[in-house]
């Protein structure tokens, strides 16, 4: 399934596949809706309100998205992690208003940003929560 995974929200980020975290939900059996969105430079063309410049040289693994284009991803699962950015009960209720299928499924959580950022030995015990985590969530849409 497509799924979303903010990690800041003013302004509101995300990752692509070029990250651990991509990796983490490829192995989880899940699919990020964001793979292939490299980050843009100036903020305002990451925002699709001007021409990019060259990146050269600059991180382009974390891009900042608007909402209009995360309703057009139209991701099946949103995950709320509670670190970088520690989203919560009035994000689910924020994410769950929103004119995607995750929303309309119900299929919104919280989870661990450990689970989903830190590699090494924590890697080991946060697959299987993440993919049970992911499973839980799939379900026939409405």
């Amino acid at each position: 399934p497509g799924v979303f995974v903010p990690i800041w929200d003013d302004p509101l980020m995300t990752f692509n596949d070029d990250t651990f975290g991509g990796d983490m939900l490829a192995c989880a059996g899940a699919r990020n809706v964001f793979a292939d969105r490299q980050r843009l430079y100036p903020l305002a063309a990451d925002l699709g309100k001007s021409a990019a410049a060259v990146a050269t040289g600059r991180d382009t693994r974390y891009p900042r998205i608007t909402l209009a284009e995360l309703e057009t991803r139209a991701p099946a699962i949103v995950l709320l992690p509670d670190e970088p950015h520690e989203y919560g009960a009035a994000d689910l209720a924020r994410f769950a208003a929103l004119p995607i299928p995750a929303a309309a499924r119900g299929a919104i959580a919280l989870c661990s940003g450990k689970d989903l950022f830190w590699y090494g030995a924590w890697s080991v015990d946060a697959l299987p929560r993440l993919q049970a985590l992911v499973t839980g969530l799939v379900r026939p849409g409405p």
